[in-house]
């Protein structure tokens, strides 16, 4: 039968600990990588990251530090999603009859628990022109468990996609209003996803879901990526950046442990309730990021941000997964996501000497399309909602504290998944929001 091997989107990704995908970035792409950039919905970041987390935003910017200094910092992901049921459906094998009925289940309760998102950065200057920095994070992530008694648990159950990053990277000043940078991302990524497998009826009935079957998917890899960053400084009060990051290709290797359902019906090759594993692979590529940025001081007390990003996830178009267990030793699990773009502004308000006051809104579309978006990955469009402030201890310290507010929009899944036993179609609306509460702390040698 179809075990979809890595249909395991096996997509992948999120840090130390992860996040839903509906969580905070298009798709499965985590943005909170700054928690002083987060207090601006990410605005500007490519353009004027005022601390070590420009490792990851622009390299380039690290020109803009005098001093070694290291940046810690965690989000607290509060992810909350909503998925409605609006008329899935079980098409039994010709074999049978071919009839469709409709698949019994609940609607889901909130798949997502509350996330810690973790990020550290240090960069150390050797000369005036020469900085070296690293940054450990996760840009990419996914968890999420709806149970086993989900109506859509032919498409999902639970899924746990992780990625870790380490970064190296470098910067030159090349004069006073150009600097460039680059590194390299050395990523490691985890996938561990789960689904039913549906129980072949005949006569129009509906599947049993005490005879459920199950898929269980995992596999890791590490890769290697490199992102490019230019800073420019035509005035003493305008600053822009130019980055880009280079997809990372990951074959995953690992198992896939499948549980037939339990059935009398003759179907060709099918033995009920069999139980069997095997090695697999899966190529997954994340997808490249370009962004323009811009800063511009207005006076002592205000500084106006923008950015603008462009996501390439059209390349994300299907998984290509191998393995013995599967007809044919192959299948392809479609996703056709298209390339999205972001949309960022902010401001930055000098309170006093200790006080930093910003906020800011972001714009982000998602790449997903009806006919292939997954429960896994039931994304929409977002609309942030950030604020935060920095305050300055002393001339080596600074905290920084912010929150955002991410509104998911309403979307529509629709989404086919076949085996020998049979064709689900999923359908349903689903929707959702994500609080993010952030703090870190800056100390500069």
């Amino acid at each position: 039968m179809s075990f979809k091997m890595l249909r395991v989107t096996l997509l992948t990704a999120a840090c130390v600990t992860s996040l839903s995908a509906g969580a905070n970035a298009a798709a499965f792409y985590l943005q909170e990588q700054s928690v002083s950039g987060l207090g601006t919905a990410f605005a500007g970041a490519a353009a004027d990251t005022p601390d070590a987390s420009t490792v990851y935003y622009n390299p380039a910017g690290m020109t803009n530090l005098t001093s070694p200094e290291i940046y810690a910092g965690a989000s607290l992901l509060l992810p909350s999603a909503d998925f409605d049921d609006t008329g899935s459906t079980y098409t039994a094998p010709a074999g049978l009859g071919g009839l469709t009925s409709a698949v019994t289940g609940n609607d889901s309760r909130n798949p997502f628990d509350p996330e810690v998102l973790p990020q550290l950065y240090g960069v150390l200057p050797i000369n005036n022109r020469l900085v070296l920095g690293l940054g450990v994070n996760s840009s990419f992530g996914l968890a999420d468990d709806y149970g086993s008694d989900f109506i859509g648990r032919y498409n999902s159950v639970d899924s746990k996609l992780l990625t870790i990053g380490i970064q190296p990277t470098a910067a030159y000043k090349v004069n006073n209003w150009l600097s460039v940078g680059a590194g390299v991302n050395v990523e490691y990524v985890y996938a561990n996803l789960k689904s039913k497998i549906v129980a072949p009826t005949a006569g129009g009935a509906s599947p049993d879901p005490d005879a459920d079957g199950s898929l269980k998917l995992a596999g890791d890899d590490w890769a290697v990526g490199y992102n490019l960053g230019i800073q420019l400084q035509p005035t003493t009060t305008t600053k822009v950046g130019l980055t880009y990051k280079t997809s990372v290709n990951h074959k995953l290797k690992g198992d896939v442990d499948i549980t037939n359902p339990t059935s009398g019906l003759p179907i060709p090759g099918f033995v009920s309730g069999a139980v069997s594993s095997a090695s697999g692979t899966a190529k997954l590529s994340l997808p490249d990021i370009a962004s323009f940025a811009v800063s511009q001081q207005l006076n002592d007390q205000w500084t106006v941000l923008g950015s603008v990003n462009w996501y390439g996830w059209g390349d994300f178009d299907n998984i290509p997964a191998s393995s013995s267990a599967l007809p044919g030793g192959g299948s392809l699990t479609e996703q056709n996501y298209e390339n999205t773009w972001g949309f960022a502004v902010g401001a930055r308000y000098r309170l006093n000497e200790k006080w930093l006051l910003k906020g800011g809104i972001q714009y982000d579309q998602t790449p997903t399309v009806t006919a292939d978006r997954s429960t896994r990955i039931p994304d929409g469009d977002r609309i942030w909602f950030a604020g935060g402030v920095t305050y300055s201890i002393n001339p080596k310290i600074d905290l920084d504290f912010s929150a955002a507010y991410v509104n998911v929009s309403e979307e529509r899944v629709a989404v086919t998944d076949e085996t020998a036993t049979g064709t689900v179609v999923t359908r349903g609306d689903t929707d959702g929001s994500v609080g993010i509460a952030a703090a870190a702390i800056r100390y500069k040698f």
